[in-house]
């Protein structure tokens, strides 16, 4: 009982810190999650099914592909704006800021879930594309 005591004072200060960090960077916590279950998926889908294969660190080159040509492409893309059309490159540099602070809220909902959703939308078709 005394070691399981030390134990759990141990994780709390070297999780205590980390604490903090995901309060301010919770997009980590979601990979921190998603690793722990890829992590223990093998064990979980053998208890289920004994001949059940798995996937290997492998799987993960697909995701970063993705994001690496999201990258590219984002780049590209500014740069074909800046070229054909150098006003919206402008007013993305300089006024889109302020006229964001400016509107009502549910139309910062809107325009933030639609970015957000059109980034996942867009790091999913290129997963599986690649």
């Amino acid at each position: 009982m005394e070691t399981i005591k030390k134990w759990k004072a141990q994780l709390k200060a070297v999780f205590k810190p980390l604490g903090a960090y995901f309060k301010v960077w919770r997009e980590f916590s979601s990979l921190a999650v998603g690793l722990f279950l890829w992590l223990q998926s093998a064990t979980f889908l053998r208890w289920i099914d004994p001949t059940a294969g798995t996937y290997d660190a492998g799987i993960f080159q697909v995701y970063l592909f993705a994001i690496i040509g999201l990258f590219i492409l984002h780049g590209v893309i500014r740069i074909l704006m800046k070229l054909i059309w150098p006003t919206s490159e402008n007013y993305l540099d300089n006024q889109f800021t302020h006229d964001f602070k400016t509107i009502t809220p549910w139309q910062k909902l809107k325009l933030s879930t639609s970015i957000f959703f059109g980034f996942l939308f867009a790091v999913v078709l290129l997963a599986r594309v690649l």
